[in-house]
């Protein structure tokens, strides 16, 4: 029997806008899921980290009907409250959270928080002492918190940081991970019994053709898409700092560098390229758009051919069609890579985290079509692409075959919660 949903809310925190077609892959698969095991009517409130009027304009642009967003972020008008936080904490070093302020409405009625951002349990973005933040306010409140289709760690690298965390992660409701690695993670440090393996939820989301009024060009038989990201330029370059610290001079050798693959691929396998982002921003430094224009427009100047770039706004379910209609791709960005490996695409990831090896050896069992970031060249890129594209036959049998329990297990995350909320008497069994 389903549980029944009629009153209160799921909360979904800890994920970014729909600007990044990740964060909005996982929001969709995670209402599929949500669905399925939810049989009535749902309703989300999302709290988002972005500005106020970059929500507005995700308001205005919501497909589902059941999703309300919610700014989490931003300064705030002058001389306010929050600019005067955002003042202090970049300026005086200070620790203030107005991200937090939000959530005193937000949670109120809501059954459960959802801590959806993929990887934002680990340190590649410096220490996640936010969210963590977010997890004790809501906690405090009574709001049990599940931490949903995660990579978790490693922290290693900071062992003070690390005790804390684990301390941390074992006062969650459930902690459902997406991979195996993080699954080992947390049981070889003493987090075990609130942890789940299951699937990344945007494996659930389904494809959707874009309308003629999207203009994407053609995709012909035999094309191969790629998407480099400037995210990754830091690890690519050896670069130290935070990937939001690179400037445009930082990432013109990462230019040369994707400009120089495009081309290989383009002389060796004679097959049309498509250039695919997957993240728009204002900031150079995470914007696929602009960075893959600099990189077509490179390319062709140095006269590969055959090389098109997709320049429209498209959604995450659309982006996930024009992937699946490729023969073959290779994408930095992880939700790139799993639209195409949901799609049954022969797929090369340019990994720099957990989250690539560990979908990597959980999808094909090994690590030859996961390729490290700091190890990447046009040597190296040409020699794992070439690998694949031996077996791009097996490969899609192989993806085909093993689609049936991935999904199964991403829809394994929904059952499990309402399990979790029916002992918690959150809902009724």
């Amino acid at each position: 029997m389903a549980a029944d949903n009629r009153t209160g809310y799921f909360l979904f925190v800890g994920n970014g806008s729909y600007q990044n077609r990740g964060c909005e892959a996982i929001v969709r698969g995670t209402m599929e899921i949500l669905r399925r095991e939810f049989e009535e009517e749902i309703a989300i409130r999302a709290g988002v980290y972005a500005d106020a009027d970059t929500i507005r304009r995700q308001n205005a642009c919501e497909i589902d009907p059941a999703l309300q967003s919610y700014a989490m972020f931003g300064t705030g008008p002058r001389l306010t409250l929050k600019w005067w936080a955002a003042q202090a904490n970049r300026h005086l070093k200070a620790r203030f959270m107005p991200h937090l302020w939000s959530l005193h409405s937000l949670a109120s009625g809501s059954k459960v928080a959802l801590e959806l951002g993929g990887d934002n349990y680990s340190l590649d973005y410096g220490r996640p002492e936010s969210f963590m933040a977010m997890d004790r306010y809501l906690m405090k409140r009574q709001l049990p918190v599940v931490l949903w289709g995660a990579s978790v760690g490693p922290f290693d690298a900071d062992p003070q940081f690390a005790a804390r965390m684990f301390e941390h992660l074992r006062k969650l409701l459930a902690i459902f991970v997406r991979e195996t690695e993080s699954l080992d993670h947390l049981h070889a440090n003493g987090v075990t019994e609130n942890v789940h393996l299951v699937a990344d939820p945007a494996f659930a989301m389904t494809a959707i053709r874009p309308d003629e009024t999207q203009r994407v060009p053609s995709i012909s038989a035999g094309t191969i898409g790629l998407n480099f990201s400037p995210l990754v330029a830091r690890n690519v370059l050896g670069l130290s700092g935070m990937p939001w610290e690179l400037t445009v001079e930082d990432l013109r050798p990462w230019v040369r560098l994707c400009a120089d693959i495009v081309k290989a691929v383009c002389r060796e396998f004679q097959r049309p390229v498509l250039l695919i982002p997957h993240v728009s921003a204002a900031e150079a430094n995470n914007d696929d758009f602009s960075f893959l224009r600099s990189v077509h427009d490179l390319a062709v100047e140095e006269k590969a051919h055959g090389v098109t770039l997709i320049e429209g706004n498209l959604s995450a379910p659309e982006m996930k069609w024009v992937i699946s209609e490729c023969s073959a791709f290779a994408g930095a960005r992880t939700h790139a890579t799993i639209a195409s490996i949901s799609s049954g695409v022969p797929t090369l990831s340019l990994g720099y985290s957990r989250k690539a090896r560990g979908l990597n050896r959980d999808i094909y069992g090994h690590l030859d079509y996961c390729l490290s970031a700091s190890c990447l060249t046009v040597d190296s890129f040409m020699e794992h692409f070439r690998l694949m594209m031996d077996k791009e036959f097996q490969i899609r049998e192989h993806l085909r075959s093993c689609q049936p329990q991935i999904l199964e297990n991403a829809f394994r995350a929904g059952t499990l919660l309402r399990n979790l909320l029916a002992r918690q008497g959150r809902i009724t069994a």
